[in-house]
């Protein structure tokens, strides 16, 4: 089960009961997030989205205008629990709860990412079943890997394929890699493309799936001298 804490946005910029619409818009150009929830001495008391916010006035108070009541979730719930309430109740932004206290956000978007980094989860998973009876001494699992801890197998990428990766990345979409782990260093066996883009965006963590046991892909590292990300080339074309 995918718990939806591996999803949300975090930490979270909460507005007060008190605040302007004014102060809101100016949230929102200033963080590009759409929806804030309202807290007051620690508590949820509401949620407030740009769509709100449309024909307010700038002087109008957000207690006003928020949505009180508003749905939460636990940070330990189920992710399809989540986006099934969030689907019923046509929720764009849901605020993540953990005794009292707003320790998180998820979004519509986050609700996207993570069905397709799902349901690529069930097809490399067949995949894998089928490989792990070719090789049964290997363990399978699906993680977040550090980007930094991430070493090529591979020294060359495609522009080509780096363009279509940063556009999915644009729209947030961002596949899960397959690497091989040996100690706290993961090989990449498949997605270099993903995780040099990750790399150069100074992103932390990327989705992986990853097979623990002895493949032979880290002697293609050695062999061609890689050791981080930084040691891979684009390929120029004239």
């Amino acid at each position: 089960m995918v718990n939806v804490k591996e999803y949300i946005s975090a930490p979270v910029i909460p507005l007060h009961p008190n605040a302007t619409v004014a102060e809101a818009l100016a949230l929102i150009a200033k963080t590009g997030h759409q929806g804030f929830p309202v807290v007051s001495d620690g508590k949820l008391v509401g949620m407030v989205t740009s769509a709100d916010l449309v024909l307010a006035k700038h002087r109008q108070k957000i207690a006003e205008l928020m949505t009180t009541n508003p749905v939460s979730a636990r940070p330990d719930d189920d992710i399809v629990s989540v986006a099934g309430v969030m689907a019923y109740n046509h929720i764009h932004h849901l605020p993540i709860i953990e005794g009292e206290r707003v320790i998180g956000i998820v979004t519509a978007t986050d609700m996207l990412r993570a069905s397709i980094e799902n349901i690529i989860s069930e097809n490399v998973e067949r995949i894998f079943t089928f490989f792990q009876t070719l090789h049964p001494g290997v363990r399978i699992g699906h993680t977040r890997v550090g980007v930094e801890s991430l070493i090529p197998t591979q020294k060359l990428l495609d522009p080509g394929e780096l363009l279509l990766r940063e556009q999915q990345f644009e729209r947030g979409v961002v596949y899960p890699i397959v690497v091989a782990k040996k100690g706290r260093c993961y090989h990449i066996v498949d997605g270099h493309h993903r995780a040099f883009l990750a790399h150069k965006r100074g992103m932390k963590e990327i989705p992986a799936f990853y097979i623990e046991g002895d493949l032979g892909i880290v002697k293609s590292s050695e062999k061609l001298g890689l050791k981080s990300l930084d040691d891979m080339i684009v390929i120029t074309r004239e």
